[in-house]
């Protein structure tokens, strides 16, 4: 368990921080380390419904060599924007995810193009509102840091391209017929990470 220990800090200490350009700190005033009620009476979201649930985020969601036992808790709230949709890049959306740990926004979750896809046209409708955020998101960004699959085609069922940096990540995937998109709070996943590697070291010891 000691060298364990020595390897997750190992890990830790030496990751690299890397920046992309114009490295974002939220989502349309929405400032990522807020407080749930700083969130819920922005501009964007005051008023409008919500429902709240709980998950938890494990030691393989950041790749640690640990067992999922270790984790730690999320409040997870769900905005819907009701009739009023707003859009990004002229791609609608109406359905926001925010996961918060110890009250601070730690993630957004964006629901982003036609909230139903039952034909091709609706499919192929999502599919460009896809190419149209990847394009403007590298002018804005730069390149994606890592994609996967390295290109994307039309029939692909799951892409996924990530910009990481050291204040931000943002990750723009095309999953289920839809564009879906997350920015993550660097300072926040870490902090989760030093937690579940506490949890570790103290049933280590």
């Amino acid at each position: 368990m000691r060298f364990l220990a020595m390897v997750l800090i190992l890990l830790f200490t030496c990751s690299p921080a890397f920046a992309f350009q114009n490295e974002p700190d939220g989502f349309q005033g929405l400032k990522l380390n807020s407080s749930f009620e700083e969130v819920k009476s922005s501009q964007l979201l005051c008023d409008k419904y919500y429902g709240e649930d709980e998950k938890e985020l494990d030691a393989h969601e950041f790749d640690l060599s640990l067992s999922n036992e270790y984790s730690v808790r999320l409040d997870e709230y769900y905005f819907d924007l009701d009739e009023q949709i707003q859009s990004l890049h002229g791609v609608p959306f109406k359905v926001l995810y925010f996961d918060f740990y110890k009250d601070k926004l730690y993630c957004i979750t964006v629901c982003l193009g036609q909230a139903v896809a039952r034909t091709e046209d609706d499919k192929k409708l999502n599919m460009f509102y896809f190419h149209e955020l990847q394009r403007n998101f590298t002018e804005l960004y730069g390149p994606p840091t890592s994609t996967y699959p390295e290109q994307l085609e039309a029939n692909d069922s799951y892409t996924r391209l990530f910009w990481e940096g050291d204040k931000a990540i943002i990750s723009l995937r095309w999953i289920n017929n839809f564009p879906q998109l997350t920015i993550t709070s660097v300072p926040l996943r870490n902090e989760i990470k030093d937690e579940i590697f506490k949890q570790a070291s103290t049933e280590g010891n």
